[in-house]
């Protein structure tokens, strides 16, 4: 796996990034997957409870010379066994999913729209090598192209998952240093910075992020109330302003 392209959101051009990215024959960026990783962190939470919180079975049966006579229904191996399992059979799982077309192609990856800190870390511990693209976009502007597609349905839930995810986006793109902050306005708009960095890690020119920019598929903006967009700046502003959408 050589790249993620995770989106803090819907709607904030991870599929145009994708195209971008594919443009070049000798890449294949994947679709989503429907929150893999996310399920993946929630069967780790979930061994993680059986593992830490109930470990007096563990301890109790081990430390008396595994007598059956004791309480051991929800016995669990240590941590660090359930850390590796999980983390290996998710890289088993993604190197086997994207075994197509991989003789073609020497940059392999995917991209998805809802990825945070559990999820992007424990892709890291899968894949410390691989570039992962962190794409932001003004949550007002998110929220518009969202009611359009039909995903807008819980306003309070999108500004929670935009604050959360765009703050520890620009904070994950200071600590990784193969982790890589583009704003979408800056993609569109042709930041001389984004383009060259989209070019360096796709090994692509810029005439060719051209060509793919420039054409719009199912751009879905729509207005909203006034409300809604001063409860968004109430609500995300001080991440907001970090991004200078403010």
């Amino acid at each position: 796996m050589d790249i993620i392209i995770s989106a803090a959101t819907h709607r904030s051009g991870s599929t145009l990034l994708q195209r971008v990215f594919n443009v070049r024959k000798e890449t294949l960026i994947w679709g989503e997957q429907d929150g893999l990783l996310t399920k993946f962190c929630q069967i780790h939470r979930n061994l993680k409870h059986y593992s830490e919180n109930l470990i007096k079975q563990r301890l109790d049966y081990f430390d008396n010379g595994e007598d059956p006579n004791y309480w051991i229904a929800c016995m669990n191996p240590e941590i660090k066994y359930v850390d590796k399992a999980v983390s290996d059979s998710l890289k088993v799982l993604l190197n086997s999913l994207y075994e197509q077309k991989r003789d073609d192609h020497d940059m392999i990856g995917f991209k998805e729209v809802r990825y945070g800190n559990d999820e992007l870390t424990l892709f890291r511990k899968c894949y410390p090598d691989a570039n992962i693209i962190l794409l932001v976009r003004n949550p007002i502007d998110v929220w518009k192209s969202m009611v359009g597609a039909g995903l807008g349905q819980n306003i309070n839930h999108f500004v929670k998952k935009w604050k959360k995810h765009a703050l520890y986006y620009l904070q994950l793109s200071k600590n990784d240093s193969k982790s890589h902050l583009i704003k979408y306005e800056d993609m569109v708009n042709k930041d001389m910075t984004a383009i060259q960095t989209i070019s360096n890690l796709g090994k692509i020119q810029t005439e060719e992020i051209n060509t793919v920019l420039s054409k719009k598929i199912w751009s879905t903006p729509r207005q909203i109330a006034k409300s809604e967009e001063d409860f968004i700046i109430k609500e995300c502003g001080m991440v907001m302003r970090k991004y200078d959408y403010l």
